[in-house]
């Protein structure tokens, strides 16, 4: 499609303007504001423009939209009186909580209403709006939101010193979100059980290391399964660190054997740091059982611990210095000797000087930890609303200014329609707008537009969906999968085509052994072998053995091409285990490798 020249559509917007003839320059400021480069100055001229545009139709909250955007808070306030979401993002934007918190209570978000408040510092009234959400009739049905609901109350209830209703909400939330994990990963739906780990977690820190643990172990094997290595190091570092605080240094040292063999693994460069700090953990153990006169046997079993990892390090004088430990504890006299003669026997052998890398900060991630707590119910109170949806990233500063100017363009997308219920063409363009935002909060918008009666949304939908880089994106192409229509179907298949990122791995492998089509199965295996991670190259491999003849010459062709340094040696020893027609492939494509 030819952009319209900037000056000629200009001057027709103009012209329309000044002929009193708004819809008519609608379209054309529509093509100079949505431009990839344009200077701050010269789009908000345009915006003004169409701010007035949209004002002479009446159609107030997308002229209100604009002014927002542009600052102007006092015109976007008056321009809002009938919308009491759009008045609170106004009085967001003038700093004004308590006045924000009063119109979304107004307009029903009770949640939105408390973390206002909350941020304001009045945790009594936040208190109040949390315990009246929780008694909320549509959250009996849905064990997620409630618990989280439950959390925020309880920690309203914790800051203001009310300690047994603090501990009622808390272990309500528990039980809850435990509730909901377990069927979300029935569901296969793990991404939404890693939320409920992130709230369990969050819980432990400010409470029972059960918890904490729990939250972390699950949080670290989804992570682990989807192939995020260094979301999987941090949060072992994290709770590694929260271990030694709460003084469980046992399970501090497992914790960094673990991380060690993870590290060995992926081959990444940060084993030997782990090594050792498992063992200084152990040896440290024993010598606080050995100071608070605990049994002399289990410090020996954790001295043993240590001089194992130690081993393991080449690190022979920390072994040595550990036996000597030994030999002075009342062990026996057997005993006693044998780790004497130990120490003399390690008297000359030098330590191996390998080098010890520990994990750096710059690889830690800011957004490890979001709010799920508030960020979840937010979206929950919004309902798959776009126009609210776009609306909170608007007026969220974290977000590019990009990011910005696509919200901005999907919001006037709703509110500029002039239609009080959207048409099916309105909506095609909405979620087209949704995809191009290109941020995880678009996909409940484009989830509740799923359910539209026409195909023709549907198909935007997942046309939409290509652009978001999410797993949770694969919760509406497999309903696409499903779906009547047969265009629609075709659009959800090429969004398998499309989507192949690292922790797409699990639901594309999910959308393979469940499909009885050929084609999806096929096209969902050409997008795992453009996935560079050893899981991937083993499900090639496994097909190579099980698949049929078309999906057998698939994954030989993208194993030939996989460009994951681990494929070679994957193929060799799996070669090592077939004879016959299997092992001359594996053989074959291992040459076409260049092995």
């Amino acid at each position: 499609m030819v952009t319209p020249d900037k000056r000629e559509a200009f001057r027709r917007a103009t012209a329309a303007m000044d002929a009193r003839r708004p819809a008519d320059a609608l379209p054309h400021l529509w093509s100079l504001v949505d431009r990839s480069h344009l200077v701050d100055d010269e789009l908000a001229g345009y915006l003004r423009l169409m701010g007035q545009a949209y004002a002479l139709l009446g159609q107030n909250r997308a002229a209100a939209t604009i002014h927002l955007f542009l600052g102007e808070v006092d015109a976007a306030w008056r321009l809002s009186s009938n919308s009491p979401t759009d008045l609170a993002r106004c009085a967001i934007a003038a700093g004004r909580r308590k006045e924000a918190a009063q119109q979304f209570e107004a307009a029903g978000w009770l949640g939105h209403a408390a973390i206002q408040l909350e941020d304001d510092g009045d945790d009594r009234t936040a208190r109040v709006l949390w315990g009246r959400l929780a008694d909320d009739p549509r959250l009996s049905a849905d064990p997620y939101t409630k618990g989280l609901v439950r959390y925020n109350l309880g920690q309203a209830c914790k800051r203001l010193g009310d300690d047994g209703a603090a501990r009622r909400a808390t272990i309500q939330a528990m039980h809850l979100l435990e509730a909901a994990a377990d069927g979300f990963e029935t569901q296969g739906l793990r991404e939404r059980a890693f939320d409920c780990y992130q709230v369990l977690l969050s819980l432990g820190k400010k409470g029972a290391f059960e918890n904490l643990a729990e939250g972390y172990l699950n949080c670290i094997r989804i992570l682990s399964e989807d192939n995020l290595k260094y979301y999987v190091l941090q949060y072992y570092e994290d709770f590694q660190t929260l271990a030694v605080e709460h003084g469980e240094l046992h399970a501090a040292a497992t914790l960094y054997r673990e991380a060690a063999e993870f590290a060995r693994r992926h081959d990444l460069p940060y084993e030997r740091s782990y090594r050792l700090a498992s063992a200084s953990t152990h040896e440290a153990a024993a010598q606080r059982t050995l100071r608070d006169g605990g049994s002399v046997q289990l410090a020996e079993n954790s001295f043993s611990a240590a001089i194992e990892a130690f081993n393991e390090l080449g690190a022979y004088s920390r072994v040595r210095e550990i036996y000597g430990a030994l030999a002075q504890l009342p062990l026996g006299d057997k005993r006693q000797a044998r780790y004497q003669r130990m120490v003399t026997r390690l008297s000359e052998v030098p330590d191996d000087r390998g080098q010890i890398q520990k994990f750096p900060d710059y690889l830690r991630m800011d957004t490890a930890y979001p709010e799920i707590w508030r960020l979840d119910v937010i979206e929950w109170e919004q309902g798959g609303d776009s126009a609210e949806t776009m609306g909170e990233v608007l007026q969220d500063p974290k977000w590019p200014e990009f990011t910005r100017r696509r919200a901005l363009l999907c919001r006037l997308a709703s509110l500029g329609s002039g239609e009080t219920v959207l048409s099916a063409n309105t909506l095609v363009g909405v979620a087209a707008q949704l995809g191009r935002v290109e941020i995880y909060a678009s996909l409940s918008a484009l989830e509740a537009l799923y359910g539209h009666e026409d195909g023709r949304v549907r198909e935007a939908v997942l046309r939409a969906v290509r652009q978001l880089f999410f797993k949770r994106s694969f919760v509406l192409v497999m309903r696409g999968l499903e779906d009547e229509d047969e265009e629609v179907k075709k659009r959800a298949l090429s969004a398998v085509a499309a989507l192949h990122f690292g922790h797409a791995f699990d639901p594309l492998a999910r959308i393979y052994r469940e499909s009885g089509d050929a084609t999806v199965r096929r096209t969902a295996l050409e997008s795992i072998g453009k996935i560079p991670n050893v899981e991937a190259a083993e499900m090639l491999i496994d097909v190579l053995r099980h698949g049929d003849k078309a999906e057998r010459e698939l994954a030989s062709r993208l194993l030939a091409g996989a460009d994951h340094p681990e494929v070679g040696n994957l193929l060799r020893r799996a070669a090592l285990h077939e004879t016959g027609a299997a092992r001359e492939g594996m053989d074959q494509i291992l040459r076409m490798r260049g092995v």
